[in-house]
């Protein structure tokens, strides 16, 4: 029944400030929808098998709410497991039988931490040291727990084996993350060890991360079915090893110029062999310093965690000039892994990273000393570079297939969306768009590009993070960069460009960008839409008014246009020519959309005046756009510039600005100048304003832009320019794997948790389209297709518990009738015979079908 805490499947840590829980409902029969449910949670799986809810029993609740239920049954204590299920009733009072049991641990609150923080009494920049404390188990316990956290990165061992790297990156002053294992079945009799080494950068800058200070933090709690626990904590009787296998002196740094990654140069003869293991002598080690960072809040960490997916092999070795060429045949995120058969100890194996062939686009390099004999280098270290091509130098002997791979690395993604048309070149770019969204979620955040950015921009985040939510059943990386944005917004109201990163505006508030902040209030609202945590939208109510207060003085009381008075102003990056600053039409298109999230954010939080205020405050907007901005053919891009640009007309397309019935006109104006100058940036709004105001065709047409990515090394660049000096694993024009499902499988949430959403395709420019989008509902599956004389079909899977709004678009102003699995809908009927169809209307250019739940088979014809 997928189900869900917080949006994660049996978490092994939550906050336990809000709980929430989701689940599916696994009838799919046609109109069904829940109307009662009730959820059973427990403190064992027996007392739950039992019907015994010793710790909540809602009892039988009247709501169709399924997506992000509040637990309000006893208080819960840290550091345990919990069961829970549920059940539902549906519209004719039938109700299910339980669920399968899932279970949710909860964590530890700030004061609940009993382990102190360690280091290892040194302050190096690219500082790595190892971590070692042995324990005693004399009897199997029922649950073992560890919870683990480091400043900046860690990578955990038990007894020798690797849990996991971590923690997501994060500013650890306001919104600090940990991540928990369960290590039960690793436990043994006797003694037993957790190993972990720790890095901290300290030199990171221009929008990367925060230095902050080095430490490691770790409490395990062992419990024992005699109800006794027993609990393991970092302190000062760990042991450490300060200078490791890894070179810390005189460091170098890479990253166009923003020296954000340092190589890792790693010394195999310095390495202690077995260190990870419970029988490894570390009586010559150091104690652990234990060091104050008390300042640091940490919250459990339910963005999904780093782990090598895969490893991909060559496609080429060729050697040249004394060094080998291995070239992977795409750009990708990780690191490689290099065995060695014939070098001597001391051997200096260096490997350096291209992200193109041919030498372009150079990304650093690391170096492996060699201890001589067979021996692999698997150069892990969490988050590391991105590369097409590798050039192998000190290798002995010749290089095989066998002995190297690329270690494709990023944070766990289950990947449930799909698309499919009748272009092979929009497949190629979806398929390109998605993996490049994905492979640049990096140490949990959207990181856009391994060589320079590694912390998320709010632009960045909102063209990514929808590719997620479109694609991915897991939510979670969206709901942390709302968070992490939230806890970093100023006293006055405004949300930095980036975070966890340098703050811009701490020094320079000229240096604020605003069109990046307004992202934020539609990354919450898209967060809402899919996840349905109205929790979520109570807690950063407060945040989302004072930043719209921020905007408010900006706004020209006489033309209702917004002009955020800063240096840096972008409507559109990367190649271009849209003008920026002023008053333009990017930017309060843009407040406009933010006052109307304002307003129906308010209204489901159930405050009216509140909305009705924010409602007024966007109309107005919007009629000063269209008084001063559109000249009756197309959008002027700023007030004192006249010319015809088109991507500002698509700006206000994007979010139906335009006066009822110019549409044709303004794409007119649009596709005239042939194939506008538009940037990497702009593009999103350029492709979503062409395909939300029917100019499908034109956009199919225009995308033939993207062919210089897939001909090059098959990943997202930076802008579309081939000569630019753009990043070329760059994953911000990644948003036509969600632009596709969204206009032309037309796939739209229109309220919370997709308790209702639109399907309204746009066929422009194909001859057929599918997709699946996964929901906390269930999957949603669209097929629709192109016949002759007129003939149009489409096919629908719509999950249990929702109601879809199906625009079926008239292909023909002529009159058509509109069957469903061979019953006429259309000419209208006067009694809709038809399970599960609730109504039919004429909607102008298109006929509407409100649905419930079920699998539908519509068809057009003359």
């Amino acid at each position: 029944m997928g189900l869900l805490i917080n949006g994660v499947g049996n978490p092994l840590a939550i906050d336990r400030d809000a709980i929430r829980f989701t689940w599916m409902s696994p009838d799919t029969t046609r109109g069904e929808r829940q109307t009662d449910y009730q959820i059973l949670v427990a403190s064992t799986p027996e007392l739950l098998d039992a019907g015994t809810a010793d710790y909540w029993d809602s009892g039988q609740v009247d709501s169709d709410q399924s997506a992000s239920v509040e637990y309000v049954g006893k208080t819960l204590p840290p550091a345990a497991r919990f069961w829970w299920k549920v059940r539902i009733w549906n519209q004719t009072g039938k109700f299910s039988p339980y669920s399968e049991a899932a279970y949710f641990d909860t964590g530890l609150n700030q004061n609940e931490w009993t382990a102190q923080y360690i280091w290892d009494g040194t302050t190096n920049q690219n500082n790595f040291a190892y971590f070692r404390k042995t324990f005693m188990v004399t009897n199997q316990p029922s649950l073992a727990k560890v919870y683990v956290t480091a400043h900046n990165d860690y990578l955990l061992y038990c007894n020798g084996q690797l849990l996991g790297r971590g923690p997501a990156r994060c500013n650890p002053y306001l919104y600090g993350q940990y991540n928990s294992y369960d290590v039960t079945g690793l436990l043994k009799p006797g003694t037993n060890v957790f190993a972990a080494i720790g890095h901290w950068s300290g030199n990171w800058r221009n929008a990367v991360g925060i230095n902050a200070e080095p430490a490691v933090l770790l409490q395990a709690r062992l419990d024992y079915p005699d109800g006794s626990s027993v609990t393991i904590g970092s302190d000062a009787s760990w042991k450490v090893l300060a200078h490791t296998a890894y070179i810390e002196t005189n460091p170098t740094y890479f990253g166009s110029g923003s020296n954000n990654r340092a190589a890792i140069q790693f010394d195999s003869r310095q390495g202690p062999t077995g260190w990870q293991t419970a029988d490894f002598d570390d009586s010559g080690w150091d104690s652990a310093t234990v060091v104050d960072r008390s300042h640091y809040h940490l919250f459990a960490q339910m963005a999904p965690l780093e782990h090598e997916q895969a490893e991909l092999k060559p496609v080429s070795i060729t050697f040249t000039n004394g060094a080998w060429l291995v070239d992977f045949g795409r750009c990708m995120d990780g690191w490689p892994k290099l065995t060695m058969h014939g070098n001597h100890s001391g051997d200096k194996v260096r490997v350096a990273y291209f992200q193109m062939t041919n030498g372009r686009k150079p990304a650093g390099w690391d170096e492996y000393t060699c201890h001589g004999g067979g021996e692999t280098w698997d150069a892990d270290f969490g988050r590391h570079t991105s590369f097409q091509v590798v050039k192998v130098t000190g290798y002995a002997g010749k290089l095989r297939a066998s002995d190297i791979r690329g270690m494709w690395a990023y944070c766990d993604a289950d990947v449930a969306g799909k698309f499919h048309c009748s272009s092979d070149l929009l497949n190629s770019i979806y398929e390109m768009c998605e993996r490049s969204a994905r492979q640049n979620i990096q140490q949990g955040v959207i990181s856009v590009d391994a060589d320079r950015e590694q912390s998320p921009w709010l632009g960045d985040a909102w063209n990514i993070g929808n590719v997620l939510l479109y694609n991915d059943r897991d939510t979670m990386m969206i709901d942390k960069v709302v968070r992490d944005f939230a806890g970093e917004q100023f006293p006055d109201g405004y949300i930095p460009a980036v975070s966890p990163g340098h703050r811009f505006a701490d020094a320079d508030p000229g240096r604020r960008i605003p069109e990046w902040a307004m992202y934020w209030p539609m990354l919450l609202w898209q967060q809402y839409l899919f996840s349905g945590d109205l929790t979520l939208l109570r807690e950063m109510s407060p945040r989302l008014t004072l930043f719209l207060q921020w905007l408010k003085p900006f706004k020209d009381p006489a033309t209702g246009l917004v002009n955020p008075i800063t240096k840096w102003r972008i409507s559109d990056y990367v190649g271009g020519n849209l003008p920026n600053g002023g008053y333009n039409v990017a930017t309060s298109c843009q407040y406009f959309e933010n006052l109307l999230i304002g307003s129906r954010i308010f209204a489901v939080l159930g405050q009216t005046n509140e909305s009705d205020d924010y409602l007024r405050q966007a109309e107005e907007v919007k009629e000063g756009i269209n008084a001063n901005l559109y000249n009756g053919n197309y959008y002027l891009a700023r007030t004192d510039r006249k010319e015809m640009f088109p991507l500002a007309s698509a700006w206000a397309l994007r979010f139906g600005l335009e006066p009822a019935g110019t549409q044709s006109k303004i794409l007119a104006a649009i596709e005239k100048p042939g194939k506008p100058d538009i940037g990497g940036y702009g593009g999103d709004a350029f492709y979503s304003g062409l395909f939300n105001a029917g100019g499908g065709a034109f956009a199919v047409n225009d995308l033939n832009r993207y062919r210089p990515m897939l001909e090059e090394n098959k990943s997202n660049w930076e802008g579309f320019h081939p000569g630019q000096d753009v990043e070329v694993n760059h994953a911000w024009t990644a948003y036509p794997a969600y632009i596709f499902l969204k206009y032309i499988c037309g796939i739209q949430p229109t309220s919370g948790g997709f308790a209702t959403f639109d399907v309204r395709p746009e066929t422009g420019g194909l001859t057929f389209a599918e997709g699946t989008i996964p929901t906390v509902k269930g999957l949603i599956t669209t097929h629709w297709k192109k016949g002759g004389s007129g003939r149009f079909s489409l096919s629908i899977k719509v999950p249990a518990n929702t109601r879809a709004s199906i625009y079926i678009p008239k292909l023909t102003n002529r009159n058509i009738t509109l069957t469903e699995s061979g019953k006429v809908l259309w000419p209208a009927q006067t009694e809709i015979n038809d399970p599960g169809v609730l109504t039919v209307s004429d909607e102008g250019s298109s006929i509407k079908c409100l649905v419930g739940a079920g699998t539908y088979n519509f068809s057009e014809t003359l």
